[in-house]
This record gives structure tokens, sequence and C-alpha cells, in this order.
């Protein structure tokens, strides 16, 4: 018999239309669109009142190659942008004082103007599930009283972020247009730092390494739609991929060098990585019983001079076994990082 185990990923690599529909964005032109030169200035710690329709205020203005929600849940999904260009994610506090549910995507429009004469369109998502994920704004609403935190999203060149001139978003809610201005060297930058395996030290398969407190290699590395114990027994769980996904499952030997019994749950954290982009946090088990069956990371240890088989699992997009793009799978032991190529 077998047990069908949960398994919480965060799947973060989700591409902009696998999730939402998506507005299209024009190409920037110099714009001729007249904004109101008395627009109402949008400052962090301001809230902007519209009579019977909305409170706003500013909760953050970041750029970001890859847009996640607040809070990311164990499993969420994001933007990211084009090669070649990064998002300005402007994010608002919206509290609906309409008697009414109003669409999220009704709530505002918006448009971006760098060096005051390059303009670009904008789209909608909001966040559900206390901020964890994202949802279209075409397919949520916004309750009478409630506050919802909804993004305007602008795909721009990443001049945008380094070229030096200012950048204005207008904003309008309720027929009244308002403006946030801002410096883009000023604004927070998000997700634009070396990916985890970028300085790490590549290791290959059945490779031993030692360190300060164990001798560790790489067994072997697999992808598929279902991940069993080595010699499952009569009673085992195992871990199944969700529909269009599969698991890349990579088992590590791990002996035990030190003189006292160490945790799985403490050895380190791993992470995939594709196209030296999109990123996949791991999830860690145990084999125990000779590997026929499988424990959870925080419920075992390993003892001194024993070696465990620890099996770090990703699940991924199924289109990364047909692909060229490069896989690799960064992971931390005794504070250095280690990384094993896949392809």
């Amino acid at each position: 018999m077998c047990i069908i185990a949960a398994m919480i990923l965060s799947a973060t690599a989700c591409g902009k239309t696998d999730y939402f529909e998506r507005e299209e964005t024009a190409e920037p032109e110099e714009t001729e669109t007249k904004h109101d030169p008395n627009a109402e200035l949008i400052v962090q710690g301001k809230t902007v009142n519209v009579p019977d329709i909305c409170e706003m205020s500013l909760d953050y203005l970041s750029i970001s190659r890859d847009v996640k929600p607040k809070e990311p849940g164990s499993t969420y999904s994001q933007y990211s942008a084009a090669d070649g260009k990064v998002y300005v994610d402007l994010c608002i506090a919206y509290k609906n004082l309409d008697t009414s549910a109003v669409s999220a995507y009704d709530t505002m429009k918006c448009t971006l103007v760098y060096a005051d004469k390059y303009e670009y369109n904008g789209f909608s998502a909001m966040e559900i599930e206390n901020r964890s994920d994202f949802e279209s704004s075409k397919a949520v609403s916004v309750s009478p009283l409630s506050t919802e935190y909804i993004h305007y999203l602008f795909e721009v060149p990443d001049e945008v972020r380094t070229g030096g001139e200012g950048i204005t978003i207008y904003l309008t809610v309720g027929g009244k247009e308002f403006k946030i201005e801002a410096d883009p060297k000023a604004i927070d930058i998000v997700g634009l730092e070396m990916h985890p395996g970028a300085d790490a030290i590549e290791v290959k398969s059945k490779t031993v390494v030692t360190t300060e407190n164990c001798e560790f290699n790489v067994n072997t590395v697999v992808v598929t739609n279902d991940v069993v114990p080595a010699n499952p027994g009569d009673y085992y769980a195992h871990f199944e991929a969700e529909p269009g996904k599969l698991i890349v499952d990579m088992s590590l030997y791990y002996r035990n060098i030190s003189s006292t019994k160490i945790g799985v749950d403490k050895i380190g954290k791993s992470t995939l990585v594709l196209n030296d982009r999109y990123e996949y946090s791991g999830f860690v088990v145990a084999e125990k019983n000779d590997g026929t069956e499988f424990t959870d990371a925080d419920a075992t240890s390993i003892l001194p001079l024993e070696t465990g088989n620890i099996h770090h699992l990703f699940m991924v997009p199924e289109e990364i076994k047909g692909g060229n793009d490069p896989v690799y799978i960064c992971f931390t032991i005794d504070n250095k990082k280690y990384k094993y190529v896949m392809r």
C-alpha cells in the first residue's frame, strides 16, 4: 500500500501568461497624452480620499525582473519580464468606499511616463489569500469597506532603471487624475541580484566532497512524475507531480563525520535555477529503514559516522524535460554554496 504525500513547493517561475490574462503593452512612443499638470501627488504614508469611491495609499514602488506577491506562499505565481526589460511595480492599498463590490480591473487606470516623453501602458493584478498569491484584476473584486492590494505593472526597457531620467505614474480613479513621481535610482530594486548558484562550487555526480562536518556526494538526479523510496516497503509515502508538471529529484548521500547527530532539516536549503533566471525552492525528505520509506526532514537526524540518503525535490513545468535551457541545482552545506549542473 502506498500513501500519496502532499508536496508543498515554491513554484516561482510561472511566466506572466501562465496564470493571468494579460493586456498587451504597446511599444513606447513620445507621448502626446495630456495629463493634468495639477494632478494630486501621492506620496508614501499619505492616504488619498476619493469621496464615495475609495481611500488609497502607496504601499510600495519597486523595479524587478520577477514580480512576486508581498508574502509569497508555498506555491505562488509571478510575472517575469522579457530579456532586456524590467517591471516597474506599483502597489496600491485600495479601500472600497462604494456600497457594492467593484471589479479590481475597474478601480484605476495607470500610465507611466519616462523622461517626460516616453509613455508606457500597464496591466493590473490583485494580491489574494493574505497577499500570498496573485490573481488577474479581471477575475476578482474589492468588497465594500474592504482593503485590497492592487499592482499595476509596467514592462519597460532596463534603460528606464539605469538612464538617470525621472518617471511619473499617472493614476485615474473615479475620473480624477493623481500622480506619483520617482527617481528610478531611488526606487527599491528587487530580484536583480545574482542567482544563488552564480558563485557556487560545482560538484559532479558520485564525486565525494569533504566539509567540516560531513562527506557528501550527489548520487542521482532524475526527472519524474512520481518519486518513490529506493526500496519501497509494504507501506510508504510517495510524491506525485501536479498536472502539467514534473518533479526533479536530487538524491544526496550525506555521511556525518562530526561528533554529534545532525538534523536533516539543518543541513541546508536548495534551489533549482532554470535558464539563469527562474528559481524553484526545494522540499527535503529523507529515506529511512533501509530506503523502504520516506520521512520528514524535521523528524530525522543522522548519527555520527552514519550515512543518510537525502532527497531534494523540485516541482517544475513539464517543458523542462525537452528544453535546451541551462538547469542547475544550488544547495548549501556547512555554510558553503555548491551546485550540480543538470545541463
